[in-house]
C-alpha cells in the first residue's frame, strides 16, 4: 500500500466518524428530554443505527450474493418496530433475476415487498405479494419469483430503479408460531463474490453514515411533530410511513405519551373490525420498542382482553392497576406509542383519556 492509499483509507474512516457526529446533532436538540435515562438511551440509539448501518451497507450490500438478513431484533431496534414483527431485507440488482424459497411454517402473517429509494432516502413500493395471495404447496414450501417476466404462481416485478426485497413475518402468538424459513439467490450468478476494493469500501460507508443520519433525523422530527397532541392517538400521515418503508396493508396512529408518576393513560378501542391483526405498543423516545423480553409494553388481537362488548381498552401506566390489558412504561416518564391496523376491512379510531392512577384503581 503506497502512502497515499494509505492517507486515503484513513480519510474514508475519519470521514465515515464525522458522520455520525451529524447523526448525534439530529437527537441531541434544544427540544429533546433531558433526563439522564433518554439521554442514555439515546447514545444507545446511535450506536445501534450505526451497528445497522454497517450490516446493510457494508456486510450484507453485495446485492450479487444476497442474504435476506435480520437487522432488527431485541436489541436493534428503529422507527417503531413492531414487537409482534421479524423484518428481512435483501438488497437487489435489477438486471438479474432472484429466487426465494421458503417453507411457510404458521406465522400468521407474511409480506414481501420491492423496493427503491429515491434520492430524499423515500422508499417507493414496486411490487407486493402476501400471504394471503401467496401459493404454497401442499408439503408447505413455496418459490417466488423476481424479476423479469412475470413467471410462475408467485412472481414480483423489479425495475430499473429498484434496491431490496423487504420481508415482514408477524406473530399473533410468538410462543407456539413458527416463523417461515426463507432463502434468496441469484438465477445468474455463480462463483464468490469480488475482493473488496478501496472505492467499494467508501461507497459502503458513505451509505452506512447516510442511514444513520437519515434514522436519526426522521425519526425524531416525527416524535418533535407528536409533542403537540400529547396523550392523544390520532392518525399518522401513511403516505409518509410508506415513504419510510411501510407495508401498504397496515395503518398507522402514532403520537407521544407523557405521564406523571400518578396518572394513566387508558386508550379504548370501540370495536375491532375483520382484520389480519392490530397492534399497540409502548415506545420510548426515540421510537424503539421497549424491552418486550421483560415487559409487557404492546397487545395485538391475541394477546389483549376484550371488553364486553367486543371492543378493547387497555391502560399505560407506570405500575400495574390491576387491569389485564395493562402496558408498562418500562419506567420511562414519556415517549412514543402506537397503533397499526393489518389488512383492516375498516380503520377504527382509538380514543384516549388521561386519569390518575388512583382513580382508575378504584373503578376496577
Amino acid at each position: 500500500m503506497t502512502e497515499a492509499e494509505a492517507a486515503e483509507l484513513k480519510a474514508v474512516w475519519n470521514g465515515y466518524l464525522d458522520s455520525l457526529k451529524v447523526a448525534g446533532d439530529q437527537l441531541f436538540r434544544a427540544t429533546s428530554p433531558s433526563d439522564p435515562r433518554t439521554g442514555a438511551e439515546g447514545v444507545r440509539h446511535l450506536s445501534r443505527l450505526a451497528r445497522m448501518g454497517l450490516l446493510s451497507a457494508v456486510e450484507f450490500a453485495d446485492p450479487d450474493f444476497p442474504v435476506l438478513a435480520r437487522y432488527i431484533d431485541e436489541v436493534s431496534k428503529f422507527g417503531c418496530d413492531n414487537p409482534d414483527t421479524i423484518y428481512q431485507r435483501s438488497m437487489l440488482n435489477p438486471a438479474r433475476r432472484y429466487r426465494i424459497t421458503g417453507v411457510r411454517n404458521t406465522i400468521d402473517y407474511l409480506s414481501f415487498i420491492t423496493a427503491t429509494r429515491d434520492d430524499q432516502g423515500f422508499t417507493h413500493q414496486v411490487g407486493h405479494l402476501d400471504s394471503t395471495a401467496l401459493k404454497v404447496a401442499e408439503n408447505g414450501t413455496f418459490e417466488i419469483i423476481l424479476g423479469g417476466e412475470r413467471t410462475g404462481p408467485n412472481w414480483l416485478p423489479v425495475t430499473p430503479e429498484t434496491q431490496s426485497i423487504n420481508v415482514r413475518q408477524t406473530y399473533l402468538d410468538r410462543g407456539c408460531e413458527i416463523p417461515a424459513v426463507l432463502h434468496i439467490e441469484p438465477l445468474d450468478v455463480a462463483g464468490a463474490p469480488a475482493p473488496l476494493t478501496l472505492d467499494r469500501i467508501k461507497a459502503q460507508l458513505a451509505a452506512a453514515s447516510g442511514f444513520v443520519v437519515y434514522c436519526a433525523t426522521t425519526f425524531t422530527n416525527w416524535t418533535e411533530s407528536y409533542l403537540a397532541h400529547p396523550n392523544d392517538l390520532p392518525p399518522a400521515d401513511q403516505d409518509a410511513c410508506l415513504r419510510a418503508g411501510g407495508d401498504p396493508n397496515i395503518y398507522f396512529y402514532r403520537s407521544f405519551w407523557n405521564l406523571a408518576p400518578d396518572e394513566a393513560l387508558v386508550v379504548h378501542i370501540p370495536r375491532i373490525p375483520d382484520c389480519d391483526t392490530w397492534n399497540l405498543q409502548v415506545d420510548n423516545y426515540w421510537q424503539e420498542s421497549m424491552d418486550y423480553r421483560y415487559h409487557r409494553s404492546h397487545l395485538n388481537k391475541h394477546t389483549a382482553a376484550p371488553d364486553p362488548d367486543g371492543g378493547v381498552t387497555a391502560v399505560i401506566a407506570h405500575e400495574d392497576p390491576g387491569h389485564p390489558n395493562w402496558l408498562s412504561t418500562s419506567g420511562h416518564r414519556l415517549g412514543h406509542f402506537a397503533m397499526r391496523w393489518i389488512r383492516a376491512s375498516e380503520h377504527i379510531d382509538p380514543t384516549t383519556r388521561l386519569v390518575k392512577l388512583a382513580d382508575l384503581k378504584k373503578g376496577f
